[in-house]
């Protein structure tokens, strides 16, 4: 008696541990359904009475412009709409992190306002190494806007930066003077 007691105790454990699992998977595949739906009512209904519907983050950041993604558009035209291309060069720091240290700008616009200098590290392109992974010697980092807003970043080695077609850097310096 004292089995068959442990393999029904077994058997209901297993039931509510996979009734608790098919609940969760569920919650968390439909939650974000009715979330949306719901904002996406409110919104309405905020502009139905005459009040502007607040503006998605991308909007909000300054990332929502008429035309193709600043990512598709040539090398020109990405020098030409970014307000600050910056060049981070990787050093080693003590602790064996490798830190993004902005060594010059390629391009600053007049009265842009951006809140790194030459010397400060880019902490979002700092990383630990991998025997796995290479980053390369460093990044150019693309911002866009005042204050100036990171839109885009690839890293360079050595004398190339194969993001953009593995344009040399120095030529890439030369486009970005002629529009500054």
């Amino acid at each position: 008696m004292l089995k068959k007691f442990a393999e029904g105790l077994v058997f209901g454990g297993g039931f509510a541990i996979s009734f608790v699992a098919v609940w969760y998977l569920a919650a968390y595949a439909i939650t974000p359904m009715f979330a949306s739906r719901i904002e996406r009512e409110a919104n309405k209904h905020l502009s139905e009475r005459g009040r502007p519907a607040p503006p998605s983050e991308s909007e909000a950041a300054g990332a929502v412009e008429p035309g193709k993604p600043f990512h598709e558009l040539g090398i020109d035209e990405q020098i030409k709409k970014s307000s600050v291309i910056a060049l981070a060069r990787y050093e080693r720091a003590p602790d064996g992190r490798m830190r993004a240290i902005i060594r010059e700008f390629l391009k600053k616009d007049p009265n842009v306002t951006i809140y790194y200098n030459v010397g400060d590290e880019y902490k979002s392109s700092s990383y630990y190494p991998s025997a796995r992974k290479s980053y390369g010697d460093g990044i150019v980092i693309f911002f866009t806007g005042s204050p100036a807003t990171m839109r885009m970043s690839m890293t360079y080695s050595g004398d190339r930066i194969g993001g953009l077609g593995d344009i040399p850097l120095e030529l890439f310096r030369n486009k970005c003077k002629g529009t500054g």
